[in-house]
C-alpha cells in the first residue's frame, strides 16, 4: 500500500492491480440486472447484490493488504469475509428499509405523495445506517485477513479510536460516490432514457445498458474507496498500537 497516494489515487491502482477480479464482478452484476429486466429474479438479485460488494471489497482490501489473490489460504477466507459483510453492513441496511416501508404503508395512506415520501425516509434512513455501519464494523475486513485483532468488539473500539481518520473519508470519500451513483441513476430515469440494458420485450436498449455500467463501475469505485479508508485505518491502528506484523509493516510502508 502507498501512502503517498490519497485514497482516492490508491482506490484505482487497487482496482488496476485486481482488475480480472474488479471488473468481473461488475459484468456479473451487470448481466444479473439485466436479467432480471426480463425474469422475476425475486430476492436472488438482492443475495446477487450482496455477493457481489462483498468479493470487490474482499479482492481490494487483499490487494491493498498484499495478499496473494490466486493463493488457497486468500481463497478460503472468502467465505467469512462475506458472511461478515452482509450480517454487518448488508443485512442492518435491508432491515432498517423494511421497516420503514412497512411502518409507513400502515400509518400512512397509499397516494403517489406518500410514495414519494417513503422512498425519501427509506433512502434516508438506509444511507444513515449503512454509514454508521461502515464506520463501526468497516475496519473488521481487512482485521479478517491479516488475522490481528479480529473480533467484533475490537473492530468497534478501534473505530472510535480513528474515528478522526474514518468519518470524513467514509462520508465524503466512499459515500460520495455511492451518492454520484445513486444521483446518476434517478437522473437518467427522470429523463426517461432508464437504466435497462434491455426492454421488458427482450430486446436491446444500448442508451439504458451504457447507463447501468457507468452506475455500476461509479458504485464499484466507491466500494475500493471504502475499502483503501478500512485498511488504512485498521494498519493505522496497529502500528499505534504496536501490534503491526513485520509484513505488514512492509505493506503499510
Amino acid at each position: 500500500m502507498n501512502s503517498e497516494l490519497n485514497i482516492f489515487s490508491q482506490a484505482f491502482a487497487a482496482i488496476v492491480a485486481c482488475w480480472k477480479y474488479f471488473f468481473g464482478m461488475i459484468a456479473a452484476i451487470y448481466v444479473l440486472e439485466a436479467a432480471s429486466v426480463v425474469y422475476d429474479l425475486g430476492s436472488g438479485l438482492t443475495v446477487a447484490r450482496a455477493f457481489v460488494e462483498s468479493a470487490i471489497v474482499f479482492y481490494i482490501c487483499a490487494t491493498l493488504l498484499g495478499l496473494d489473490l490466486k493463493s488457497k489460504d486468500t481463497g478460503k477466507k472468502y467465505t467469512g469475509f462475506m458472511l461478515r459483510y452482509i450480517l454487518l453492513l448488508y443485512l442492518p441496511v435491508f432491515i432498517v428499509a423494511m421497516v420503514v416501508v412497512f411502518g409507513a404503508m400502515s400509518a400512512v395512506p397509499n397516494s403517489s405523495q406518500s410514495q414519494d415520501i417513503f422512498l425519501g425516509v427509506t433512502l434516508l434512513s438506509s444511507g444513515v445506517v449503512a454509514f454508521v455501519a461502515m464506520f463501526l464494523f468497516g475496519t473488521a475486513f481487512p482485521a479478517h485477513l491479516i488475522g490481528v485483532s479480529t473480533g467484533i468488539g475490537a473492530a468497534v473500539s478501534r473505530s472510535f479510536r480513528q474515528a478522526g481518520y474514518l468519518l470524513p473519508r467514509i462520508l465524503l470519500g466512499a459515500g460520495s460516490f455511492a451518492a454520484l451513483a445513486f444521483v446518476l441513476l434517478i437522473l437518467f430515469e427522470n429523463t426517461g432514457i432508464g437504466s435497462d440494458p434491455i426492454t421488458p420485450q427482450g430486446t436491446p436498449n444500448i442508451a439504458g445498458g451504457i447507463v447501468l455500467l457507468i452506475v455500476k463501475l461509479v458504485a464499484g469505485y466507491s466500494f475500493a474507496v471504502f475499502s483503501v479508508v478500512v485498511c488504512r485505518a485498521y494498519l493505522k491502528d496497529l502500528e499505534e498500537r504496536g501490534e503491526l506484523p513485520v509484513a505488514e509493516a512492509d505493506v503499510f510502508a
